[in-house]
């Protein structure tokens, strides 16, 4: 976040260096290693370039400006310590899934690319993928490294094909100072639903727009709340929905329960369009975000007081959601055991630290959950600590149909006074037409 990154030689400079001639050569370059916030260091690293050397595409959505930098430093190591490897990083801007389906299409797809959670199941069922088992074991890189939720993620009939590269969780984030303006003691990982009501109730002001929590329909929030009842969103298989089991009604029930009796609110409510402005301008004193919130917090609200704890549970105990993107290769390069190289490289455990020392991202490296990084932000360990359990943010090969289908029922309920069981009754037949379809 104001960590800088440094880099006297640009990734197209060293490429430069590297491709210029044919003979093999050592070139001297001066790099700013990524460091503390307030130390700059300099060395001199020699580069002995082959007279020939593999270049591999690398393809991902276009990241602000910081965490490019962080990747084009990471690949800049890389290249030092791999001088028969040219990565070409080619960043796609616009509708990254759109771009990567129509290369993946025409055989034009970079060797390696982002791989989204949301988006696996599709590309895992065209066969487009290449496993990586295989060569994982070639340099021994085991599955137990990572966290296990997250390599399990990307495992389709019992084969690993994407390493997971970071991920996020849900937490509970909540205004200190709001907490101790209504005299309640702070929220704590061991809050149940009943805890979070009570409290939301004695926060919310809805005179003065205030309210104890948003409840945004929200796909990619009101999940938790059926896990946490005991329910599900899918069948394990994905064939059918589970959206109207009572587990997932009731779960509705408690979720709009705080819209309706003054204790909860839209984003909307209070003339915003994400309840991350809204928590930061002091409307919702509680709401459910994961880490992308912190770098907005302290950019776009620097002085908020807040604290982040693991979901509360509910009668059925813990349930979150795990976000995660993994690199993958593709099953037409030319060159997958260079290309894997570089996956591996970008996700081993010095690689995963400069990440988390980054503050951008969460590592997938499960040994990393001691590193002392944490004990300086909280917030980042909690939001670590939720993917114990979790489950993807994953519906199958018609996921964006489920949570189109799951964000129109809470709205039905919020707007149209639908009851929850007529709701979810209806997604849930609406989503079987679609299957039927095909």
């Amino acid at each position: 976040m104001n960590r800088k990154l440094f880099a006297i030689v640009s990734a197209g400079l060293l490429l430069a260096l590297l491709v210029a001639g044919c003979a093999p050569k050592t070139v001297t370059v001066t790099v700013e290693v990524p460091v503390e916030r307030t130390v700059e260091v300099e060395r001199t690293v020699e580069v002995e370039v082959p007279a020939e050397r593999i270049e591999v595409r690398l393809s991902g959505w276009a990241a602000n400006p910081q965490e490019t930098a962080l990747l084009e430093s990471l690949l800049y190591r890389f290249s030092v310590e791999n001088p028969d490897i040219v990565v070409k990083y080619e960043p796609i801007t616009g509708d990254y899934w759109q771009a990567i389906k129509t290369l993946v299409a025409s055989g034009e797809e970079p060797d390696i690319y982002y791989m989204d959670i949301f988006q696996f199941p599709f590309f895992a069922q065209q066969g487009v993928l290449l496993p990586l088992d295989d060569m994982m074991a070639s340099t021994g890189t085991s599955r137990d490294a990572f966290i296990p939720d997250l390599i399990d993620a990307f495992t389709y009939e019992g084969k690993t094909y994407g390493i997971p590269k970071d991920f996020n969780t849900l937490a509970l984030f909540y205004n200190k100072d709001m907490f101790a303006a209504a005299g309640l003691e702070e929220p704590t990982d061991d809050w149940t639903w009943d805890d979070l009501k009570a409290a939301a109730e004695a926060l919310s002001d809805p005179d003065n727009n205030v309210y104890g929590l948003g409840v945004p329909a929200d796909p990619g929030r009101f999940p938790i709340f059926v896990f946490q009842n005991g329910g599900k969103i899918m069948t394990d298989d994905f064939s059918d929905t589970l959206l109207d089991s009572p587990e997932v009604i009731e779960a509705a029930e408690f979720y709009t329960s705080f819209y309706f009796d003054g204790s909860g609110a839209l984003p909307s409510d209070v003339g915003e369009g994400w309840q991350g402005t809204a928590f930061g301008k002091g409307n919702f004193a509680m709401v459910y975000e994961g880490g992308w919130l912190i770098p907005y917090l302290n950019e776009q609200f620097p002085d908020l007081n807040y604290g982040a704890v693991l979901p509360p549970e509910g009668p059925a105990g813990y349930g979150n959601l795990i976000f995660t993107v993994a690199y993958v290769i593709s099953q037409n390069s030319e060159h997958p055991e260079a290309a894997w190289r570089v996956i591996d490289f970008l996700t081993n455990e010095a690689s995963q630290t400069t990440v988390l020392e980054s503050g951008f991202a969460l590592p997938s490296r499960a040994a990393l959950i001691d590193h002392p990084y944490f004990e300086e932000h909280p917030v980042s360990a909690t939001i670590f600590r939720g993917a114990e359990g979790a489950t993807p943010f994953m519906w199958g090969l018609y996921g964006s149909d489920v949570n189109e289908k799951m964000a129109q029922a809470l709205e039905r309920i919020y707007l149209e006074g639908q009851s929850p069981a007529e709701s979810f009754q209806q997604a849930a037949a609406e989503l079987r037409d679609i299957f039927k379809e095909g």
